[in-house]
């Protein structure tokens, strides 16, 4: 091997050595999400379309959610008016869940707010069907910290405000035969899921192996690092490979 050919083998090795920290995340989220696609059949009923209905039925069961106010109202983190209120979640008629206090946004630029999205982001509906067991349930996912956030001012914190790693949820779950079961978890501790069953609406989109903010790429990350940075170390090595290696793994 010549010296221009090993100089360029070794530059193809060190791009790929310093860029597998980064790619190695990346393409085992691809690969989650592949699986997830593939097994789960997952709709987010406040997705779905504007002002999805706060009541909803799932093989015979009426799942509502409905509250009373409980304060006067006042203008949230995001300037809109909000009334705090518990909310009462009933399966069949039953409460599984009363949320103490929580803001409820009753308008929108003076517009009445109906069904679901007077709830926001903090309260969400789910349908799941798992293709690989044929088994299907509805899912109610419920913040439980960083939904109650007030009015600030220029280069002031929002009193409230939780950052997405450091939220907690709750996420209560209806069998087909009604039985009603809850779990805890929080961003940093998610399963695969669970991760399908945090709403994008209040931060984009959700990964299980990359941090927040992947999906907001800028030209030198992953553009540029590390996926081009692999792309040319990939060629180099592989058209700078002494022949009879080559010839060998052929």
């Amino acid at each position: 091997m010549n010296r221009k050919k090993r100089t360029r083998l070794i530059i193809g090795l060190l791009l790929i050595v310093i860029s597998l920290p980064s790619i190695t995340p990346m393409l085992m989220e691809y690969a989650y999400r592949i699986e997830m696609n593939m097994r789960y059949d997952i709709t987010e009923l406040n997705a779905h379309y504007a002002g999805a209905p706060d009541d909803t039925h799932f093989n015979g069961n009426i799942i509502r959610a409905s509250h009373i106010a409980t304060g006067e109202p006042y203008l949230d983190g995001w300037d809109d008016l909000v009334h705090p209120a518990d909310i009462r979640i009933t399966v069949g008629g039953e409460t599984v869940e009363t949320l103490e206090n929580y803001p409820v946004q009753l308008f929108q630029s003076e517009i009445a707010v109906e069904g679901l999205d007077r709830y926001t982001h903090y309260l969400t509906y789910w349908t799941v069907e798992d293709r690989l067991t044929g088994d299907d349930f509805f899912a109610i996912n419920i913040w439980q910290n960083g939904y109650d956030t007030k009015q600030h001012g220029d280069g002031e914190v929002m009193e409230g405000y939780v950052d997405l790693e450091d939220l907690e949820y709750k996420l209560i779950t209806i069998q087909q035969d009604g039985t009603v079961d809850e779990e805890l978890f929080s961003f940093e501790n998610k399963s695969k899921l669970q991760t399908q069953l945090i709403t994008e609406q209040y931060s984009g989109p959700i990964n299980y192996h990359l941090p927040p903010g992947y999906y907001y790429p800028s030209l030198l990350y992953p553009l540029i690092y590390p996926w081009l940075t692999t792309l040319v170390g990939l060629v180099l090595v592989i058209f700078n490979l002494p022949y009879g290696l080559r010839k060998k793994k052929a």
